[in-house]
């Protein structure tokens, strides 16, 4: 679903039919493919010296797409109650497991809600990935850490302490979700985070870490940013051009950066 056939040639793929994207269902011979494809490019990663890598089950790519009940509707082993749509994953964990060195670093990014996922499934499936001792670390991609769930038996807390207080069996815990100020990322840790992911302001910061450590009180740059800036932090025109189609980076205009 993530990659239009504009972009990549041929008709998209993914766990079934989608009329909304023109993607096919993949054949229960291809999924095999798909977890060899996962565990083969983990092998890769080793030989050309990574110490480990994340699976990212998250924001509707292929992983997070089979665990979702509305955009898989397979009959299959892969298809259907929360167990099997979660095979894919699990079968991949295995693979990596198996075929990459034991002290090889595994981890796992999901996403907690929207994307057609639900709190109430990836709240049991990130306790149990934490505590199957399979992986090393869970990275929850949570958009916002401090806003409340979407889903009404949620609400109440934020999206941030409904898994942080998950037991974690010697597996770390990390966040991400609208962490911009050296505050916001102190109120995470202090939620119960083990570590913090910066995206955004990490592209505004390139080095951000050596900033925060220097001066505890660092304040980034405020949005909208010029091209000048984001070039001056090692942005390729080709990234800005795809930061430009998000939108999720503010770009001044040449005339807004003028003016300000």
């Amino acid at each position: 679903y993530r990659s239009p056939a504009e972009l990549v040639g041929t008709q998209p793929v993914g766990p079934s039919d989608d009329a909304d994207t023109g993607s096919r269902g993949l054949s229960t011979e291809e999924v095999h493919q798909l977890v060899e494809d996962f565990v083969a490019a983990a092998e890769r990663c080793e030989r050309a010296g990574f110490d480990g890598v994340e699976l990212h089950g998250a924001h509707s790519y292929v992983i997070c797409q089979f665990l979702s009940p509305d955009l898989n509707r397979r009959e299959d082993a892969y298809g259907g109650n929360p167990e099997n749509r979660a095979r894919l994953l699990r079968e991949i964990i295995d693979g990596v497991r198996a075929r990459c060195r034991e002290d090889f670093c595994l981890g796992v990014r999901l996403s907690p809600e929207r994307m057609g996922v639900y709190m109430s499934e990836m709240l049991p499936l990130a306790r149990d990935l934490m505590a199957e001792g399979s992986i090393d670390f869970l990275d929850m991609s949570l958009w916002d850490c401090f806003k409340d769930p979407e889903e009404e038996a949620f609400k109440g807390r934020p999206l941030i302490e409904w898994f942080a207080e998950l037991p974690r069996h010697g597996c770390r815990f990390g966040v991400a979700g609208q962490l911009r100020t050296p505050a916001d990322a102190e109120r995470a840790l202090a939620a119960g985070a083990d570590w913090v992911m910066l995206g955004r302001v990490a592209i505004l910061h390139h080095d951000y870490p050596d900033r925060l450590r220097a001066d505890p009180d660092f304040q980034p740059v405020e949005l909208p940013v010029s091209t000048a800036h984001l070039r001056a932090e090692g942005v390729s025109d080709t990234f800005m051009r795809y930061l430009k189609t998000l939108g999720r980076i503010g770009i001044a205009t040449e005339e807004e950066a003028a003016a300000s």
